[in-house]
């Protein structure tokens, strides 16, 4: 079995081309993927380019059609004192 590789994304600017190569790695065109994903060719475009002006929807259906999913994890350490949030 192929070991799964994480993408870390930290901000707006790496999800566009994370996603794209996420395509390509497929060998999918944005039209195909389009049809894949029930998107529109112009949302791939958005979604490859410009994320931040499409919805969670569509990233989540982008995402299921490359077999990708979404992981939060928290990038700093929460105080130690016994505050919560």
């Amino acid at each position: 079995m192929e070991r799964a590789v994480a993408f870390i994304i930290s901000n707006q600017q790496q999800l566009g081309p994370t996603l794209k190569g996420l395509r390509k790695q497929k060998g999918l065109t944005q039209v195909q993927m389009a049809k894949q994903s029930g998107l529109g060719q112009k949302t791939i475009s958005l979604l490859e380019t410009e994320p931040w002006r499409c919805s969670v929807d569509s990233l989540l259906r982008y995402m299921a059609a490359v077999d990708v999913a979404m992981s939060l994890d928290f990038i700093a350490t929460l105080s130690s004192s016994s505050e919560e949030w």
